[in-house]
């Protein structure tokens, strides 16, 4: 159980953001949601026994501030935060615009420095604190016609990594998840078409995530990759 945790959850009004919210729900934490859609947000915290909604621009290093410390003003303190928050599209290098280059960028990568360099302080004063990075499979194995957003993952996969090794000696835990196709709205999909042998379903892999975060306090996931069975990775 994670009785009265202060877990937040960026890109939490969809796919597995969402997911995630609803089972640390169950397991009684305390959820802030994070997302740039208001009314999204309120729509999974009707849904929920205890999370509070944060409207927020995370890609904006000013409001990730302004985010933060209402979080802390609000709650006191932070004991888990989940980097969920994530954007891709699966076509040719040449064929995005710059904009679409640069807002993977800001998404995948520039956001998840922000937020930890922001949560960090927190849990190191505490001597406690967990941070998960949702990160994928194409951060171990290049793919063509994602190269940006490839290039992203691996980036994540090397910061986590490395700032795992810089903070577990305070009492903080780092944990890095690479799933691999999951049946979400990403690419423009729609959430809830794909068949179970070709896509990793929400809810499974919000379980999953669970269990990293209620492993005994000497144990630590450092990274884990998950893949439906018919995915040739």
């Amino acid at each position: 159980m994670l009785n009265d945790k202060v877990v937040v959850i960026t890109g939490a009004s969809r796919g597995l953001g969402k997911a995630i919210a609803r089972r640390l729900d169950q397991l009684q934490a305390k959820v802030c949601l994070v997302a740039r859609n208001e009314n999204e947000l309120n729509q999974v915290a009707s849904e929920l026994q205890r999370a509070t909604v944060y409207p927020c621009d995370i890609t904006s290093s000013e409001a990730t501030e302004t985010t933060v410390n209402k979080i802390l003003a609000e709650h006191g303190h932070i004991d888990i935060l989940i980097n969920n928050a994530g954007m891709g599209y699966y076509k040719p290098f040449l064929e995005h615009s710059s904009d679409q280059h640069n807002q993977i960028i800001d998404l995948n990568f520039r956001a998840l420095v922000d937020w930890c360099y922001r949560v960090v302080p927190n849990m190191r004063e505490r001597k406690t604190g967990h941070i998960i990075t949702i990160g994928s499979d194409v951060g171990l194995n290049p793919i063509a016609n994602m190269a940006v957003y490839s290039a992203t993952k691996f980036a994540a996969r090397g910061f986590t990594l490395s700032l795992l090794r810089e903070v577990k000696g305070d009492g903080v835990k780092v944990s890095l998840v690479n799933p691999g196709i999951i049946d979400t709205h990403f690419n423009n999909g729609e959430e809830g078409s794909k068949d179970a042998n070709w896509s990793l379903q929400p809810s499974e892999l919000a379980d999953l995530i669970a269990q990293v975060l209620t492993q005994p306090g000497y144990q630590l996931v450092d990274e884990l990759c998950v893949h439906p069975l018919d995915q040739d990775f």
